[in-house]
Order: C-alpha cells, then structure tokens, then sequence
C-alpha cells in the first residue's frame, strides 16, 4: 500500500494565513514561535510606509506595524502579497489591478530580501480579470476569502481557500476532526487577522488550537507557499506496481507498506 506524505514523513500539514501586518501580529507571532508553527502573512506595502491605522467598527484602533518591524517580526514565516494599498478591486481596471499586485511584490522582495510568490485577495472580491492578473504578476497561489471547511487538499491554486477563519464557530471542532483524520496528504489552515483576536477575545482559542496541533508528531508545520510548491511537485510523481519517480526537483516523501521514504528530485524507489 502506497500512502503520499509531506516533508519527513509526516502525514498532514497545518498553517496559519493571517492578513494586513497590524501590531497585533506581534503577540500573534511570539504565538506561533512558541509553538514551533509556520504561518504566513499576506501584507500591503503601501499601508506599512506610514503605519497606517483606522478604526474598527467595534471603536478600536488598529495600527499597521512599521517596516522595520516587520521585516524582523517575520523572520522564519512566509511573507505574500496583499495588494499595495488594500482596495476594493471590483470597480479597478486591468492596469490598476496589476499595479496594486506588482508594486507590492516588488516592494515586499525589496524590503524582505526573498522572492514573494504568494497573493491572498484583499476584501472578498475575486473575479476571473484578478486572477489573470495574479497570473501575469507571477505569483504561484491566490488565496481567496472563502473557507473550505475540509482538509482535502486545495486543486485550485489560484482560488486556494483555507479551511477556517478564525472568527468562524467552528475551529475547536475541525481542529478535533483534523486530528482524527487519516487521508493522504490532509491540510488544515487557518485564516484571519491578528487584531480579530483582540476585538473578539480568541487568543485563548487560537492558543489551544495551536496547543492541540503541536502535540502530534504526524503533523508538520509549513507556509502556504510550501505547501503548494509540494503538492504540485506531488502532482508530477510517476507512481506505477514497480517503483515510484520523483519527477520533482524537491524531495518528496511515501509510506510503502507501513514504511516511510525520501526520495530525491528524479530519482526513483524501487519496490
């Protein structure tokens, strides 16, 4: 029995996609270190210029973090794009929309000094000119602003949907439905904004979903970005009664008969 897993063998995968780089991210990244998980953190350039702030409508301020925060705050964790200055893109036309997307990335490797490959949709409008857009910026993935609510891998990378939001009621019982399951290559992923958890009052949630995720030791930490370029280097896999090719050029890892392997980029596992 041949059973796909991720990196080191592990058989599912858990990330957190978190938006806007506000100063709540703060606590929220001390968070994830602690518990040795890996988020990734989709942010505007344009905003974090001059720490831009606005009022929630629960009356709260919230304020982006400075540059120069952010680039160490972030340090270990997956950085992608958001659009340079957040808009609404229902009513942009193609230039402008390409703008916002190119800008940003261009800004976001400039100051993080690594490539950006990652979008994820400011608002909740999605339409076949962004994501042709998202295309032609050069980006790997879109996540949109739906939820899946289901650890079945994404097929559609450029209309990625996390399995939860963390305002969502449901959370503590997915996170217990991720634990019982049992399929190839399940992912659970978290979405959201740090400041939510101030406004809301669900730091002690997130924190016993991340108590509870740490715990396993068939779970692995990645970014959405390593969790796609896997699945796709996954895709490309020649698996046949004999052997298995890793037509790949990372390492992907099966469980045959009960027993886990890594196999190199173009090598092959007899059997």
């Amino acid at each position: 029995m041949i059973q796909k897993l991720y990196p080191g063998g592990k058989q599912k995968a858990f990330n957190v996609t978190y938006d806007d780089g506000v100063l709540q991210d703060i606590r929220f990244v001390e968070l994830l270190n602690k518990y040795n998980l890996k988020g990734t953190f989709n942010l505007n350039s344009g905003l974090l210029e001059n720490e831009f702030e606005w009022t929630h409508q629960s009356g709260r301020v919230v304020k982006r973090l400075s540059k120069e925060k952010a680039v160490s705050l972030y340090e270990g964790h997956e950085i992608a794009c958001h659009t340079l200055t957040h808009p609404y893109m229902d009513d942009l036309s193609e230039s402008e929309i390409l703008h916002e997307l190119q800008k940003d990335k261009a800004n976001l490797e400039k100051l993080f000094k690594r490539e950006i490959k990652g979008f994820a949709v400011p608002f909740d409008y999605y339409s076949e000119l962004i994501e042709s857009c998202v295309k032609q910026s050069g980006f790997s993935y879109a996540r949109i602003s739906e939820e899946s609510h289901s650890f079945i891998p994404q097929t559609d990378y450029y209309k990625w949907k996390a399995t939860v939001f963390h305002t969502d009621s449901e959370p503590e019982n997915l996170t217990q439905q991720f634990l019982e399951t049992n399929e190839n290559l399940d992912v659970f992923q978290i979405a959201g904004h740090s400041y939510d958890l101030d406004i809301e009052n669900l730091w002690d949630r997130v924190e016993n979903v991340f108590v509870q995720i740490s715990s396993q030791k068939n779970i692995v930490p990645l970014t959405t970005i390593e969790i796609v370029e896997y699945l796709q280097a996954m895709e490309k896999a020649e698996i046949t009664e004999k052997y298995i090719k890793n037509n790949s050029n990372i390492s992907l890892w099966f469980s045959v008969c009960g027993k886990a392997y890594e196999i190199m980029p173009m090598q092959r596992l007899f059997f």
